[in-house]
């Protein structure tokens, strides 16, 4: 009876899935054929962020926050390597596309893999700085990504429909509005672009006037241990309803990293970029900032492993919280407050709840070695990859948020080292990738193409 009951709720579940797929589809192919009945065969609208794990962080936020429901019966379905490390987060599609950067010698360094069977959709090869950053994908499938000195925007296709020079290399781009993208480089130039045609929508903004200007890859070094030649080393935060954009950035001449507040508002029908506010971050910040769901508060990391709340309309910091090291410093944040801070590779897993005034700690898995970024979901649980017991291989596990038992494990055949993090699509997919280069796509049984 319980296993009949389980089938049934299985292939409801895939049914939904479908009819969701579907509707999406015959959506998407209405809307594109419209648009393109009176354009040059691009689609011509106003982009936003695909419906699903459409940037790094997952959404603009940066809160490793999966709302669609993950299937009870998920297995592995297929892992497919890349020819490289692996060390940026991946994105996936509306149409459920994995968007994959890799550091490869030689080859295709960027690809698109179709979800159902592995099999490469297109792939490309970008310059340096490619391979750190994720894919930003809009609702049509079009991927934006940036390189050293230049933005591109593609099409559903893979082919190139414009590209920006830029100050240094971009960072993992954003939906600021409707058809705008919000670029930050790593050496402190911010754009607001149009997502049809790469026209900037505001006066450009650079954070620094001593960047190089003949050398985009100039303080790239640095980025990685978020040092002051890299003005900007990590992804914003953005709050599109806000009309504002949260980055680390690395003053010149001072000895540490802080947390900026950009404000892009429409005012008197024209728009620009300008800091409303600066907060230190004791011993600098590293890493990303990270939104919560109501967009009152941005958390930071410091250098000496302390987690910072910062009220968005002051700047002024609400509480603080030992971390004891920075780790990753890549959080994931639900809108109930719950916290899951990136630790070092092996660390355990610990959950945190913002309480409004403090951060307290709920329960921590010391007898779990987290060699990832983790993701909290709207079902109460967090997927994250921990190393196997007594082994170098991982697995992929979720556990509950009430109490942190673990719910499941599912193996990742020829998996060693460390994963980005754990990506989950609009269909209730999950992804990762392992630094060695190897893609894992986890689907549920009862979904058969």
């Amino acid at each position: 009876m319980a296993a009949r009951a389980g089938a049934s709720a299985a292939t409801g579940d895939t049914e939904r899935r479908r009819r969701i797929g579907t509707g999406f589809a015959l959506l998407t192919a209405a809307l594109t054929l419209v648009v393109s009945a009176c354009s040059d065969g691009h689609t011509d609208v106003r982009s936003v962020s695909a419906w699903g794990w459409s940037s790094f962080g997952g959404n603009s936020f940066n809160s490793n926050f999966a709302g669609p429901q993950i299937s009870d019966d998920l297995e592995l379905r297929w892992s497919r390597p890349t020819g490289g490390p692996v060390t940026a987060p991946l994105s996936i599609s509306g149409n459920g596309n994995i968007g994959v950067t890799a550091t490869t010698t030689n080859g295709c360094n960027m690809f698109v893999f179709d979800p159902r069977q592995g099999r490469k959709n297109y792939c490309k090869r970008l310059q340096d700085g490619a391979a750190t950053n994720t894919l930003l994908v809009d609702q049509y499938d079009q991927p934006y990504i940036g390189e050293k000195g230049l933005f591109i925007a593609f099409n559903a296709g893979g082919a190139i429909r414009w590209r920006v020079p830029t100050i240094g290399v971009p960072r993992s781009a954003r939906f600021a509005d409707r058809g705008v993208v919000l670029v930050a480089t790593t050496q402190g130039q911010v754009l607001l672009l149009n997502s049809q045609t790469g026209d900037l929508v505001a006066p450009e903004l650079r954070l620094r006037e001593d960047v190089n200007l003949d050398d985009p890859g100039f303080g790239y070094g640095d980025c990685i241990t978020d040092g002051p030649q890299c003005p900007v080393p990590s992804p914003p935060a953005v709050d599109a309803g806000r009309q504002r954009a949260y980055l680390n950035f690395w003053p010149a001449g001072e000895s540490a990293s802080k947390l900026i507040a950009l404000d892009y508002r429409m005012q008197d029908r024209e728009r620009s970029i300008h800091q409303v506010w600066s907060a230190a971050i004791p011993g600098g910040m590293i890493g990303p900032p990270t939104l919560s769901a109501d967009g009152s508060r941005v958390y930071a990391v410091s250098k000496p492993g302390t987690l910072l709340a910062v009220d968005t309309t002051t700047g002024k910091t609400v509480w603080t919280h030992n971390l004891g090291e920075h780790g990753f410093a890549t959080l994931a944040v639900s809108p109930g407050g719950l916290i899951i801070p990136t630790g070092s590779v092996g660390a355990p897993l610990t959950l945190l709840r913002d309480t409004g005034s403090a951060a307290e700690q709920v329960w921590q898995r010391t007898d779990l070695a987290v060699v990832s970024l983790s993701t909290l979901t709207a079902r109460n649980t967090a997927w994250t990859v921990v190393r196997d017991a007594g082994k170098d291989s991982l697995s992929l596990t979720e556990v509950s948020t009430a109490d942190g038992k673990t719910l499941r494990t599912i193996a990742m055949p020829g998996s060693k080292g460390f994963a980005t993090g754990v990506a989950v699509s609009a269909a209730g997919q999950v992804a990762t990738a392992t630094h060695i280069g190897e893609v894992y796509l986890f689907d549920s049984a009862s979904n058969r193409y």
